[in-house]
């Protein structure tokens, strides 16, 4: 059959009516059910959640002292309880005879569910060293033991990156200090994605990494341009946006490259790399204040400094500047031709026209620190005011307004990045 037929066949076809009886015993049955439980007094026990369940279990080892006499499926959601917040930071993790009980029990009724919990809780939390000593073992020989694919896979993520042991974190950060493996390279091949890529054993091994790169820019046993490049770029994903890894680590990764230079000058190369890098994820510090509010205002100006020069790409802000000031440049150029083709005195508001077009480009210019383009409107000001009230003017202004003109656009020219958007 056709599907022009198909269709009409379709639109002919005769129509059922919406109340059928139920044929399917299944149906019945569940019909049959629903009348049953609407007529009873049946009441559905209500399910406990994680936090009645965890100061239940804290009331119990408060009065006992022990979890002895818990029940089992307590015990299996210790690995929920054990890192909760009981208040001012104190947690059933930091009580070593507790947690090396539990783990006693664990070893002997291991659970795949129970431990994924704790496997993710452990890289998870920010746990001090007591408790990860007491838990790193039991959990790696739990892993190492199991035969299942998830697990296996598990045992080499933490084999690769020593996920299971203290020096875990350190032994990372010196791996991605020299270049051996980016941030987002680790977080790809260790399965940290979500909340892992956040959470606890990330931030000791960034505070770890800022630690490591504090000498970087030394020149004897600094990094090598190379490895610095291959560092940066692995906090971008994919499409070269900055990861969002932990509050405040932009910043502190911006202070920490800037520090070196508050005294002295970097190599060139250095320089570009560094200061287009913090352009590129913390933006202009000029135009994006609030970006760099916990930066050192030290090392922000560092960056201020750098800015004045000629970096390869600079903020649209400062674009738009640069499109105002040709602008009004456009303006003067004309007000200097009606000034010289006039024959008598020149009109007063012509002369504040064209002053207030110059204040208009200085305004901007003073909050870029553009000292060049300052002074040059400065000069052309002067010369505006030379300019008589009642009587003609001499023939040399003209030439000095447009030959002072010149040297503005130039000025103008040189702004950093100009180039760049050109």
């Amino acid at each position: 059959m056709s599907l022009k037929r198909a269709i009409f066949a379709h639109q002919q076809a005769f129509f059922f009516p919406v109340n059928l009886p139920i044929s399917s015993r299944v149906a019945q049955a569940e019909q049959k059910l629903a009348a049953l439980f609407a007529q009873s007094t049946f009441t559905r026990i209500p399910t406990e959640d994680l936090q009645t369940g965890l100061l239940r279990v804290v009331e119990w080892i408060a009065q006992r002292g022990s979890i002895e006499g818990l029940a089992r499926k307590d015990l299996k959601k210790m690995p929920w309880f054990l890192f909760e917040d009981l208040g001012e930071g104190v947690t059933l993790a930091d009580l070593p005879d507790l947690l090396a009980e539990w783990i006693a029990w664990f070893r002997e009724h291991p659970s795949s569910g129970s431990l994924s919990v704790l496997l993710y809780q452990i890289l998870l939390k920010p746990l001090t060293s007591e408790p990860l000593k007491l838990l790193h073992p039991v959990v790696y020989d739990l892993i190492a033991g199991s035969r299942h694919p998830k697990w296996q896979i598990w045992k080499e993520r933490c084999d690769h990156f020593h996920l299971l042991t203290i020096d875990g974190p350190d032994r990372l950060a010196e791996r991605i200090y020299q270049g051996n493996v980016t941030f987002e390279r680790f977080c790809q091949e260790a399965g940290f994605s979500g909340e892992l890529a956040t959470g606890g054993f990330v931030q000791r091994t960034l505070a770890r990494l800022l630690i490591r790169m504090q000498h970087y820019a030394d020149p004897h046993a600094g990094l090598k341009i190379e490895s610095l490049n291959v560092l940066l770029n692995g906090f971008r994903d994919q499409q070269g946006r900055f990861l969002q890894i932990i509050p405040g680590f932009k910043a502190q990764l911006a202070e920490l490259l800037l520090r070196p230079f508050i005294d002295r000058e970097p190599e060139t190369t250095l320089k570009n790399l560094v200061r287009d890098f913090l352009v590129k994820n913390l933006g202009d510090p000029r135009t994006h204040p609030a970006a760099w509010q916990a930066v050192d205002p030290k090392a922000c100006q560092v960056m201020t400094l750098w800015l004045s020069g000629r970096p390869s790409r600079i903020d649209d802000k400062l674009w738009m500047f640069i499109e105002e000031a040709n602008k009004q440049i456009s303006g003067l150029e004309k007000d200097f031709y009606l000034i010289k083709n006039q024959s008598s005195a020149i009109s007063p508001n012509l002369r504040i026209q064209a002053i207030h077009r110059l204040q208009a480009i200085v305004g901007v210019a003073q909050f870029f620190h553009l000292f060049e383009v300052i002074n040059a409107c400065k000069m052309l000001e002067s010369t505006l005011n030379q300019l008589p009230n009642n009587t003609a003017i001499a023939p040399t202004i003209p030439d000095e307004l447009f030959d002072r003109l010149g040297r503005l656009q130039t000025a103008v020219r040189d702004v950093p990045g100009f180039l760049f958007h050109a």
